[in-house]
């Protein structure tokens, strides 16, 4: 018992002292009233039960904003103990959840076990209750072909992108050339490609030839031509030869964008 009771105390005293970090992966829910009548019926499938179709969707009941939580003390089964460090990514959509109920599955659902920040345990009776959808506050949101602050491009509207626009209102990533032709001797001396965003593009080509596009003479050997084409970079304009994917850190490509993080 004495112990049992110095290592309860022990961790009051941790959690006294170095609260948990703030942790910003967080959702906050609010139960609302929602002015519409809504009814419908939809299908829900998952990796983790499958398919259940035929759920009733409901009026909305809660309204969930993202926040910033600090476990400041904790005891589970009335012993004090520590949060668990499960990470996950940040969040910043606000969600609206609906009331919805699923036809009863043929065979019940299995239990899981299951781990957050409050331990580990197994959870069992799964039964659908809520549908979380993303939602923006105020009336205007991606996908209405309206340029907002933030979006770099809305469907159609292309903004300064050149390719498309993706869903998520970025721009679709542009493919660029960047040959280094020897006119005096084949095979092509250098032929690279970039894939990237626009701004990023347009600084693979600004850097094709030391920053001056089409100059002979570039590179120190040989009579060179340097130029940029749009993709696909399949061969130099000259000589035919396949290009090297990109970006390359050497030749005569002397300073390059940072990488693209879309598709």
């Amino acid at each position: 018992m004495r112990a049992l009771r110095w290592s309860t105390l022990a961790i009051v005293a941790v959690l006294a002292a170095s609260p948990a970090a703030a942790q910003t992966d967080h959702l906050k829910c609010y139960k609302i009233k929602d002015p519409n009548k809504l009814s419908g019926l939809v299908d829900l499938a998952g990796p983790q039960f499958g398919l259940e179709a035929g759920c009733k969707i409901g009026k909305a009941a809660h309204f969930c904003v993202p926040v910033t939580k600090s476990v400041t003390s904790l005891e589970i089964n009335k012993v004090p103990t520590l949060p668990l460090p499960v990470y996950g990514p940040p969040t910043s959509e606000d969600r609206i959840c609906y009331k919805v109920k699923c036809p009863k599955p043929l065979v019940a659902l299995p239990d899981q076990v299951v781990t957050d920040q409050f331990h580990t345990r197994t959870f069992s009776k799964f039964n659908a209750a809520m549908l979380c959808t993303p939602a923006v506050k105020g009336a205007s949101f991606c996908g209405d072909g309206v340029i907002d602050p933030g979006e770099a491009c809305d469907g159609l509207a292309l903004g300064a992108c050149t390719v498309g626009c993706q869903a998520d209102c970025t721009c679709t990533c542009e493919t660029a050339c960047c040959y280094v032709e020897n006119l005096a001797a084949a095979p092509d001396t250098e032929c690279f490609e970039y894939t990237g965003t626009p701004a990023q593009v347009a600084a693979f080509g600004a850097n094709c030839s030391g920053g001056v596009i089409g100059v002979p003479g570039s590179l120190p050997v040989g009579s060179m031509v340097n130029s940029t084409l749009p993709g696909p970079c399949l061969a130099g304009p000259l000589f035919g030869m396949g290009c090297i994917a990109g970006p390359p850190g050497f030749g005569n490509l002397h300073v390059m964008p940072p990488d693209s993080s879309c598709p």
